[in-house]
């Protein structure tokens, strides 16, 4: 089992613990091209998540309707919302979005440290 780094984002944090966002959503980049199931994602000095499920998606449309964006994101009201709020944080960079796609880490376990 693997460890990767990842951007913290309180609110989307406290939705894993919550239960409420079963999915958390990478840029399918080469630092997170070899997480698996069973790895963990580390948010600081936060907490961290263990990874389910990965799933590859060519943009965040797909992986939205494909996993349900009130997985991803549900404090969003509408899909669109919820792909735009995504698309909205400092981390995310639309131009490897597109050239890269997009992973679905589905949460199994959260842990706040």
């Amino acid at each position: 089992m693997a460890t990767f780094d990842a951007t913290l984002h309180i609110q989307a944090f406290e939705s894993m613990e919550r239960g409420l966002k079963t999915v958390y959503t990478v840029i399918a980049n080469d630092e997170y091209s070899m997480i698996s199931s069973g790895d963990r994602l580390e948010f600081g000095s936060y907490g961290s998540i263990t990874v389910g499920t990965v799933r590859r998606y060519p943009d965040l449309e797909s992986l939205a309707t494909a996993e349900g964006w009130r997985n991803v994101v549900p404090e969003a009201d509408t899909e669109e919302r919820a792909i735009s709020l995504i698309r909205a944080t400092d981390s995310w960079e639309e131009s490897e979005e597109r050239q890269r796609g997009v992973m679905a880490l589905r949460v199994r376990e959260t842990r706040r440290k």
